[in-house]
This record gives C-alpha cells, sequence and structure tokens, in this order.
C-alpha cells in the first residue's frame, strides 16, 4: 500500500484567493465608510423625527457596521503569514464572521418587532417629510454599498454574510421610504411600526439562513452543492480504480473545498503509476467541483471489492463474512 498526499493546484489556489481577498478587502472597506456616515445621520434623524422605522434602520447600520468590520478584519488577518501550527492559515475566521453577521441581527429584530408591537398599540406622531429626506439617502448609500459586494458575494461565505446585510438594509430602506410616503400623504402613523415589523420578519429568515450555511462549513459537513455519492461513483470511473470509501469532503472557506479518500486499486501499481493515477483523480475533482485539496490513501487488495460503505459516523461498515481482510487505519 502507498500513500501519496496531494494538494491539486494548492499554491495556485491560495494564491487566487489571495487575490480576490485583497479586491474584497478594499470594496468592504469604503462599504465600511458609507455605513459609518449614513449610520450617525439616521441615529440622529431618528430621534428628531420619532420614527421607528428609521431607529430600525440605523440599527441596522450598526449591526451592518459591526459585520463588516468583522468581515473586513477578518480577510486582513486571513491575507497574513500564519504559524506553522496553523497548517490551514486564518481562513475559517472569514467563516465565524459571517455566522457572528447572522446571529447579530437576530436579537435587533426582535427588538424592533417588540417596538413596533408598542408604537401600534400607543400611535406616536411622526415627521414624514425629514423622514422620507433621510430614508432617501439611506435607501441610496446601501444600493451603492449592495453594488460594490454582490460580484464577491455569489463565492464566498463571509461577503455574502455583509451583503445579505446590505439587502436587508436595502429592504428597510425601502420600508421607509414607503412608510414616510404613506405618513405624509395620509397621516396613518401606524404605517411605521406595521413596515418596521414586517422588515424585521424578513431579515429573521435571511439571518437564519445564514447562520445555517456558516454551521454547515463549522461541522464540516459536505458543501451543499457536492454529493459524496456522486464524487464516491466519479472517482470509481478512474480506469484503475476498484474501490472508492471513507470519503469526506468539507469547506475550509469561501471556495477552497478538502477531501480525504481510500482509494482501493485492481492491481498493485509502482510509486510512478499511482503518481499518474493521481493526476487523473486530482483534474477530475479539480474541473468538476473544484476540489483543491485533496489527500488520497491507496490500497491494494486482491478479489473483489469489499463490502465497505460509508456510515453517517464517517467510519467503514464491518466486512461481511468470508471478505478478504480489511485493513485500514482512520
Amino acid at each position: 500500500m502507498s500513500d501519496q498526499h496531494h494538494h491539486p493546484k494548492l499554491a495556485e489556489s491560495a494564491t487566487t484567493t489571495g487575490v480576490i481577498r485583497s479586491g474584497e478587502r478594499s470594496r468592504l472597506f469604503w462599504v465600511l465608510v458609507i455605513t459609518t456616515l449614513v449610520m450617525v445621520g439616521e441615529f440622529v434623524a431618528s430621534k428628531l423625527t420619532h420614527s421607528l422605522a428609521l431607529e430600525n434602520d440605523a440599527y441596522h447600520f450598526l449591526t451592518h457596521f459591526v459585520t463588516i468590520l468583522l468581515s473586513w478584519l477578518a480577510i486582513v488577518i486571513a491575507m497574513r503569514p500564519a504559524p506553522p501550527d496553523k497548517t490551514y492559515r486564518y481562513w475559517r475566521l472569514e467563516i465565524l464572521a459571517s455566522l457572528i453577521s447572522g446571529i447579530s441581527l437576530i436579537p435587533v429584530s426582535a427588538y424592533v418587532l417588540y417596538e413596533a408591537v408598542d408604537h401600534w398599540i400607543h400611535p406616536v406622531e411622526v415627521h414624514a417629510g425629514a423622514m422620507l429626506g433621510v430614508a432617501a439617502i439611506g435607501l441610496l448609500a446601501n444600493l451603492v454599498s449592495a453594488a460594490l459586494l454582490h460580484r464577491h458575494s455569489k463565492h464566498d461565505l463571509n461577503m455574502r454574510g455583509a451583503f445579505l446585510h446590505m439587502l436587508a438594509d436595502c429592504a428597510s430602506s425601502v420600508g421607509v421610504v414607503a412608510a414616510a410616503a404613506i405618513i405624509y400623504f395620509t397621516k396613518w402613523n401606524k404605517a411605521d411600526p406595521l413596515i418596521a415589523a414586517g422588515i424585521s420578519i424578513l431579515i429573521l429568515g435571511w439571518c437564519f439562513a445564514l447562520v445555517r450555511d456558516s454551521g454547515r462549513i463549522l461541522l464540516e459537513s459536505a458543501p451543499k452543492n457536492m454529493k459524496v455519492e456522486e464524487i464516491c461513483a466519479a472517482m470509481k470511473t478512474v480506469d484503475g480504480v476498484l474501490e472508492v470509501h471513507d470519503l469526506h469532503v468539507w469547506t475550509i472557506t469561501s471556495r477552497m473545498y478538502a477531501l480525504t479518500a481510500h482509494v482501493r486499486l485492481r492491481e498493485d501499481l509502482a510509486v510512478s503509476a499511482t503518481e499518474d493515477l493521481c493526476k487523473r483523480l486530482q483534474k477530475l475533482l479539480d474541473e468538476r467541483w473544484e476540489i483543491n485539496h485533496a489527500t488520497l490513501q491507496f490500497e491494494v487488495a486482491a478479489g473483489e471489492a469489499l463490502a465497505c460503505e460509508q456510515s453517517p459516523s464517517g467510519t467503514c461498515a464491518a466486512p461481511k463474512v468470508g471478505d478478504a481482510h480489511h485493513g485500514h487505519s482512520h
């Protein structure tokens, strides 16, 4: 049996990731500046206009400020050289930042829901004109910030967390503008808490989705776009492979996937031959699933394939009676 430790395009992946993260860091910095200016303005305006929806928007900007700051710091730290014991550097900080991003809005949204109920029961007069002007500025700032983050949010969970915060505040700003318009033309002050509550419920749904996705990565679940059974079946189609078992695939950070597996060969091969087989498996994994960090352990055994199936615990089932000896360590 021969052991091979493969890092398909790992150096290239790390370099590409560094370039991408550098662009993300720059965009996050400018979003941070915009967020700070609008946040301060909305807090002041909410007190002057007595608008709960505007105050809700300002609180969202506050959580966005903290979230974006965490996302920015996560990228800055992740790009720094890591000590020898940090074999995956600090990439996981980005996932922790996205988790905090999702969690941070939950209590704020719950608080605004509570306030909305109170304002519905005890309506407060709102100065709709000033509220409308400030909300329009906030909406414009959110649209600019969301545009800056949109491209990177498609592939990076950390950036998706920041982008979702921007979308949440865009929705909040639209709601504030709508509430201000309704109050201005109809004098119905209850529109303010009603729209604030609706926005909070919408944001809560986004938060739970982000927390779920971050949790999947931290629990080292298989990526959502990959099925372990399909990967195993595809690897078995490579010439020379008899069986693949004890296969694990997980996400290190956004767009950086890792895989380990035991690969049984149809016949005993020289080291040079296994290296060629590794390159073919590497190409398959990289091109089809973008798995760029794979560790494969090769095994050789005569006869038919063992009845070894992956169990939920990640270990192999015991071989059936009459099967050849199944010997590998975990």
